[in-house]
């Protein structure tokens, strides 16, 4: 991999790379500094020819342009972006933690926990609405527990602006999430509402990890019975989006009371 970032010459000048961090579909995940010292993530697309049509491409760009507009103390900061050799880029900040996936299966994931982390999760999903953008992927992997336990959400890669004029897109053959976490009528028939990441958000508040189907594990969420948290599962970990929950100002007040 270094032997990949040496040959982008001209991009050392700004931002030294020191290690490699991880490999996805959409990319490759690295870390640096800029030259003030600042800590940076860096991510590139995976291949390096210089083809302006490469869907990877495409994702970079999509996640630079969204990750643009947004300035939240829940979501991962925009730092730069630019392109070489026709091959875009996108700097982020270095997000210091570890996966909310690795947390709650080292530590304990009670209801304080768990009833914090929604309050954070509801305040940067009310941001994104603002700007209409759905992240589309939300899922314990791709929130970033900082040491002050505060959550970031990671990789915009797979994030959508939804246009003024419609609460709901169809893309074909696009069936984006994880399977557990991700809104059915995403993972089935590739349809992204507004709201579809509210689902997530009950997901994540159910156990912070890949959960079964609610009816399978109804007892493991009997502990928070009649508390906030219960209804806020019950009501947003839905199949059909129908019977979902869709009101994030509702779901606040549940959870706040």
């Amino acid at each position: 991999m270094e032997n990949k970032i040496d040959s982008i010459k001209g991009f050392r000048d700004t931002y030294k790379i020191e290690k490699f961090l991880a490999s996805g579909g959409m990319g490759e995940i690295l870390e640096g500094y800029d030259s003030q010292g600042r800590s940076v993530v860096v991510k590139i697309p995976k291949k390096f020819a210089p083809m302006r049509d490469d869907p990877l491409n495409d994702q970079v760009i999509n996640e630079i342009e969204n990750l643009k507009l947004l300035i939240h103390p829940n979501i991962v900061k925009y730092v730069d972006s630019g392109e070489y050799q026709s091959k875009p880029f996108l700097v982020m900040e270095k997000v210091d933690g570890i996966s909310l996936k690795q947390y709650v299966e080292e530590k304990d994931y009670g209801y304080e926990m768990a009833r914090d982390l929604s309050v954070k999760l509801i305040g940067a999903l009310k941001y994104l609405r603002k700007y209409r953008i759905v992240h589309r992927d939300l899922s314990s992997t791709n929130i970033i527990m900082m040491p002050d336990i505060n959550p970031k959400i990671i990789d915009f890669s797979t994030s959508i602006r939804l246009p003024s004029d419609t609460d709901m897109i169809k893309m074909k053959g696009s069936k984006i999430g994880t399977e557990g976490y991700s809104a059915p009528e995403q993972l089935r028939e590739g349809v992204c509402y507004i709201d579809s990441d509210i689902y997530s958000l009950g997901a994540i508040a159910f156990t912070g990890r890949k959960p079964e189907k609610l009816k399978k594990d109804i007892k493991s969420i009997e502990r928070f019975n009649d508390l906030p948290l219960y209804e806020l599962i019950t009501r947003c970990l839905v199949e059909k989006r129908d019977d979902r929950e869709t009101d994030l100002d509702r779901i606040e007040k549940i959870i706040k009371n």
